[in-house]
């Protein structure tokens, strides 16, 4: 039968409270679908150990016959060879029903169930949307075991996550289905998405490119709240600054990294996308970006730039004239310019001056749109800027950037990935 969704796990994290989300979700499934009570809406191999022709048979037509997978993602769900197979073959089948050239269907789904690190991940997977919704919530700093097991299946953010999971699950398998592959293979004789291969060290050789980077890292410039009590309302930083921070508020609230991986994540884009915080080691953490073949796109707060600029010691703008003396093709600088902030409309020379003597280099020796814009005046112009200039970077990287690999010195040796997500 074709499942709504494959429910992926590890035996490992098979608890009440797994059986408990299961459950939950796909009842909210059954009631959006209009389905009578008891339908059964997706696939969960409750059996205890992964072993037997049989039964792998029987996992791969519900492969084969799904329309979306869920993997229930944890250090444990990582580290495990059958979870990784799962996950290869349902990622084969979707990148099978995509024409050339074309953008693979979203339909393999990450919920944090425990949570993980993604930098540990193989590339592959790292490329892949891990998180969901608000990258803050608890359901993806903590994961959603930490959510029901503290709060309880009744709980206003675990219902209202259940209810946007089932119903993008629902969005995904209608607007993108797809057919069983035309070869199916033994799961035995899938290769697990989460093993490496670890090489010896040895010397680098140049290798044909790879299609493009596929994660945006993105770097927030935005005052804390408290550090700024008294000198401005701070309505629109929220509760922490950084990525909390509402770029064009009151008009719109919509916290600005939430709204740039919702840009990233389009199915016209297809990046997957962290936030990497603010701080000393900015040059570093762009130049690790550079050798990841990742982009990195810094968004600045003009007044935070401007008031910061003012104070004894200030903390943003030595930092960030450090990275303008430097000429990457991976990362850029955008400014969101809220013309109905009143902060922002009366010191508006000085504040635009601070912005521009900061960025010297790119906002007026070389400007460049690609790299460098500080005009962003509304959300809508803001969504356009964050398309171009990850199409953009994208083409660049894959044009200039000479991706190496390491000869082995001896024979490889296949690991299973540690802890990741």
């Amino acid at each position: 039968m074709a499942y709504e969704f494959f429910f992926s796990y590890t035996r490992a994290n098979n608890d009440g409270y797994l059986k408990a989300f299961f459950e939950d979700l796909c009842e909210e499934v059954r009631l959006k679908r209009g389905l009578p009570a008891g339908t059964e809406v997706a696939f969960f191999d409750q059996r205890a150990i992964e072993l037997g022709e049989d039964w792998d048979n029987e996992i791969v037509q519900a492969l084969q016959n799904c329309r979306v997978m869920l993997s229930m993602s944890s250090p444990a769900y990582f580290k495990s060879d059958y979870c990784g197979k799962e996950w290869a073959l349902f990622r084969r089948r979707c990148q099978a029903a995509v024409a050339a050239g074309g953008k693979t269907p979203p339909l393999l789904k990450s919920v944090v169930w425990i949570e993980f690190e993604i930098p540990t991940l193989p590339a592959d997977v790292r490329a892949c949307q891990l998180t969901l919704g608000d990258p803050h919530g608890v359901h993806n700093t903590k994961g959603v075991r930490h959510l029901l097991r503290r709060q309880g299946r009744t709980d206003a953010a675990y219902v209202d996550f259940v209810d946007s999971l089932a119903a993008q699950i629902l969005a995904a398998a209608d607007e993108h289905p797809i057919g069983p592959l035309d070869e199916v293979p033994q799961l035995a004789s899938v290769a697990s998405a989460f093993q490496n291969a670890v090489p010896a060290p040895g010397r680098a050789l140049a290798t044909p490119a790879q299609p493009g980077p596929r994660q945006v890292n993105f770097i927030y410039v935005a005052a804390h709240p408290a550090d700024i009590a008294g000198a401005r309302p701070v309505e629109d930083y929220a509760d922490a600054g950084g990525g909390d921070w509402r770029p064009y508020y009151p008009a719109n609230k919509r916290q600005v990294h939430p709204l740039m991986q919702y840009i990233a994540a389009d199915p016209a884009l297809d990046f997957s996308s962290v936030q990497v915080p603010f701080g000393p080691d900015l040059i570093e953490q762009v130049h690790k970006a550079w050798e990841l073949r990742q982009i990195v796109v810094i968004v600045v707060d003009a007044w935070s730039l401007h008031w910061d600029s003012l104070r004894p010691n200030p903390k943003y703008r030595q930092l960030l004239q450090a990275l303008d003396g430097r000429i990457d093709y991976h990362w850029c600088v955008l400014v969101p310019w809220n013309e109905q902030d009143p902060s922002i409309r009366d010191q508006g020379q000085h504040i635009r001056s601070t912005v521009r003597e900061t960025f010297d280099r790119h906002a007026r020796l070389m400007p460049n749109p690609m790299f460098y814009r500080d005009d962003i005046r509304s959300v809508e112009e803001f969504r356009g800027a964050v398309a171009e200039v990850l199409t953009r970077l994208k083409e660049e990287i894959r044009r200039t950037a000479e991706v190496l690999r390491t000869i082995p010195a001896g024979p490889a040796r296949a690991v299973v990935s540690g802890p990741a997500g």
